[in-house]
């Protein structure tokens, strides 16, 4: 699904969602603290900005 958003240009940098979702795969296994403290950090860091833009994106060029 994300490749076929990506190719339509509904999502603009593929990279950081396919980062996302190997995150959000990862978290099952986030028994550590350090790596859950990790992925808190990444989601505000990297990953809020991305829904932003993807609810930027769909609000201006899809509805």
């Amino acid at each position: 699904m994300l490749k076929s958003a990506y190719q339509i240009g509904i999502i603009k940098d593929e990279n950081i969602w396919l980062e996302a979702l190997a995150t959000r795969n990862n978290m099952a296994h986030a028994y550590n603290q350090v790596i859950a403290i990790e992925i808190v950090r990444n989601t505000k860091a990297k990953y809020y900005n991305m829904f932003c833009k993807l609810k930027e994106e769909i609000e201006n060029n899809w509805i």
